[in-house]
């Protein structure tokens, strides 16, 4: 499984430990065995992980998905958060690559034309979104 998630054993066990990985099958002798919906889950912390979704809350998230349907309210409410705040971090990261498509302009340009060429910023500003066809919020 460490192979296969691309997580080292310790953390899968760090996982289990910490309730993240609820429902992990032991074979005798103790070795674990995964089955399908381990791996759902796996793939499923490390979306959120991604994310920036805290473990603890990650763990809550997973322990819900043991209580059946009485939880589903509850787990489409966490989703859902979850859902607001990456959309969130996507228009922060959005408006950081704009930021730096401009600036790659920029410099591009001053490494053509010189930095005096772009002194007026808003003159600059202007010419980017005319050459480019892009807007910028500066």
């Amino acid at each position: 499984m460490a192979e296969l998630s691309g997580f080292s054993g310790d953390t899968l066990r760090f996982y289990e430990k910490k309730g993240l990985l609820p429902g992990v099958k032991r074979a005798p002798g103790g070795r674990r065995r995964y089955n399908a919906a381990n791996v759902g889950a796996i793939r499923l912390i490390d979306c959120l992980k991604k994310t920036g979704m805290p473990l603890d809350d990650i763990a809550e998230f997973m322990r819900l998905t043991t209580k059946g349907d009485k939880s589903v309210k509850k787990r489409l409410a966490m989703m859902r958060k979850r859902e607001a705040a990456v959309k969130e971090m996507m228009a922060d990261i959005q408006a950081c690559a704009d930021h730096i498509a401009f600036k790659v302009w920029y410099y591009e340009t001053a490494e053509k034309e010189g930095l005096a060429a772009l002194a007026d910023f808003k003159a600059t500003r202007e010419r980017y979104c005319r050459e480019t066809g892009r807007k910028i919020d500066m």
